[in-house]
């Protein structure tokens, strides 16, 4: 076991001596996502996987080992080369694949070994579930940078390994390295875009999220600068224009943000690069409106932030203070007044929601103009204070965690009754779907950008049509995904009448809005998307449960809820999520006691 990891597992595994065939050790990369989950997620747009580059550039040189990438949805999973040790990483949903590409490497390769890391390693420790991923060699739970170099040398060398080894600590992102240049250069034409790791954690304290929960994460940790600019210059001089800003949330620390922009700016004005860039932050950025000029002329068209909810109670009831201490529809416009397309992160299946939740998040997708509205279910992750909670009143579900593909699956028992939760997502899917619907919100964002804020941006934006479609022909399965694509929004004909009048009335706001078409084909994009993913849910699609009818009410919120409390963050912070879900959660207690009385 090399110096730099821990054991938390004293099984160990065999060794295995250096290869006898007289070529250098080779390391494979396999990035196996779930082909479904994966598929329905990106419709063919497929980005790099920069967990490989990452880690790959921690690998010195001088250790002489040969360095592969293999990516199932771009190569298959049927001809992965011969490594002496594989190594691979994914987030919970591609559990179930990435073991049965292991398996079937075992049978090809029966000398290699396995090893697993990243988000799923972390998220299945953090639940007790690491036994479901008992058949790779070695599982890594924790940042890898400081550790990869020393967990090669000893599997290379014949070391004896524990099975469960964990970081030391987290890896500080600030000693980032450039992403490995090799690997970059030969591999980066497969893929729609780019993407760059810029920074790590949030300040913020979500109930459902564990990003806050784990180690020293409860505050930004950020690349410099100068290596985010480095790594744009090289992606743009080989061609890339579509680059996603990895991070928790880009405005953590919003003087490093902007000190960030600075340089990009002062770049673009040195080189003439134009890149179009998309990231994650959160919806504070409205109170930085100089800030958002600069991020546009930058180059940034699109931005995920968690909407979550246009209900303030479900807000105040996760402790998202940042969204239920705004007029959340008003300042959502705010921000794409100067030209971002914000991409909403909604969720349904809150205590607090009640059967009107699914309108309410319609009209607030209206009175916001956002293009964009793909909700998921209220899941509980591993570790997180939602996931405790859940686990303390006895509404945990025995699932895999996450949603993935065209099934609707989550591991908590809702106080909507099932019924109802799968009819008003049905009601949800119809009227989203709608075409005069659509319309209505397309005529919304292009007034928005009438009000006199818009921001033009250089080059043609994150979406690219022609690129798409490259990507998607090299795919059969994201081409089949395009022709029911097309099939599912054509068969209702109004659908097709709305979307020539949007491209019309697109086309008719050119002169004062530049990048219309950006705008259109996102919208249209978006939505295709639900089309194809949502027409025609059934029942089946949705494994959903709910509490019994006689669930005693005040058990959504358990007697020892904050007494079990423990997170590696200020214990202030801790008391403060605390106190917002408790008395919020109090208040739905209250409600539904004297409704049932009444």
């Amino acid at each position: 076991m090399t110096a730099t990891a821990q054991t938390s597992e004293t099984r160990t595994s065999e060794t295995t001596p250096p290869p006898a065939n007289g070529r250098p050790f080779r390391v494979m990369f396999v990035h196996a996502p779930d082909p479904v989950y994966s598929d329905t997620q990106t419709y063919g747009a497929i980005f790099m996987p920069v967990w490989a580059y990452t880690l790959a550039a921690h690998i010195p040189d001088d250790m002489g080992v040969e360095i592969l990438l293999h990516d199932t949805r771009v190569q298959g999973k049927t001809n992965i080369a011969e490594a002496d040790l594989y190594l691979f990483s994914g987030i919970n949903q591609d559990a179930a694949f990435m073991n049965k590409v292991r398996a079937e490497l075992k049978v090809r390769f029966p000398a290699a070994r396995s090893m697993v890391g990243g988000p799923v390693a972390w998220s299945f420790d953090q639940a007790g579930m690491l036994e479901q991923l008992k058949d790779f060699d070695h599982v890594f739970v924790g940042d890898a940078e400081a550790s990869i170099a020393g967990l090669i040398s000893d599997v290379r060398d014949g070391q004896p390994m524990d099975h469960v080894l964990k970081a030391p600590g987290r890896f500080e992102i600030a000693q980032s390295k450039p992403m490995h240049r090799g690997l970059m250069d030969a591999t980066i034409a497969r893929y729609y875009g780019a993407v760059i790791e810029v920074s790590r954690g949030c300040p913020f304290l979500c109930e459902f999220c564990d990003i806050r929960i784990m180690d020293d994460n409860n505050r930004p940790h950020n690349k410099s600068a100068d290596l985010i600019v480095e790594e744009l210059d090289h992606l743009c001089e080989m061609g890339v224009s579509q680059i996603l800003f990895a991070c928790d949330n880009f405005i953590g620390e919003p003087r490093w943000a902007e000190m960030v922009i600075d340089k990009i700016l002062a770049w673009k004005e040195r080189t003439g690069h134009t890149p179009s860039l998309y990231t994650w932050l959160t919806i504070n950025l409205h109170n930085h409106p100089e800030l958002m000029a600069k991020m546009r002329r930058a180059g940034f068209d699109m931005l995920f932030i968690g909407i979550e909810s246009f209900s303030k109670n479900s807000l105040l009831e996760t402790a998202k203070v940042q969204n239920s201490a705004t007029e959340l529809t008003q300042v959502v416009r705010e921000i794409q007044s100067r030209g971002f397309i914000v991409v909403g992160g909604l969720i349904f299946g809150f205590d607090s929601d009640d059967e009107d939740c699914f309108d309410i998040t319609l009209k607030g997708l209206t009175e916001a103009a956002l293009l964009s509205g793909d909700p998921s279910l209220l899941t509980a992750l591993p570790g997180t204070p939602l996931y405790r909670r859940m686990k303390l009143s006895k509404r945990l579900r025995d699932v895999r965690f996450g949603l993935g593909g065209y099934k609707y699956q989550t591991n908590i028992k809702y106080l909507l009754p099932r019924r109802r939760m799968i009819d008003g997502y049905k009601h949800f899917v119809d009227v989203f779907t709608d075409g005069e619907y659509q319309y209505n919100r397309l005529k919304a964002f292009f007034d928005l950008q009438a009000e006199g804020h818009h921001v033009p941006i250089e080059g043609q934006g994150f979406g690219n049509t022609g690129l798409f479609l490259k990507m998607v022909f090299k795919n059969w399965r994201a081409l089949l995904q395009l022709t029911q694509r097309l099939a599912r929004f054509s068969m209702k004909p109004s659908r097709v009448y709305y979307a020539l009048k949007g491209f019309g009335m697109a086309f008719s706001r050119r002169k004062q809005v530049p990048n219309w078409f950006g705008y259109f084909q996102f919208w249209l994009f978006a939505w295709t998307n639900a089309a194809l993913k949502y027409l025609n849910l059934s029942d089946a699609d949705f494994d959903i449960e709910s509490v019994p009818e006689d669930f005693d009410i005040a058990g959504i919120l358990p007697s020892d809820y904050g007494t079990t409390a423990a997170e590696p963050i200020p214990a202030g912070k801790i008391k403060a999520q605390l106190r917002a879900t408790t008395a919020q959660l109090e208040s739905v207690i209250e409600r539904k006691k004297t409704a049932a009385a009444g």
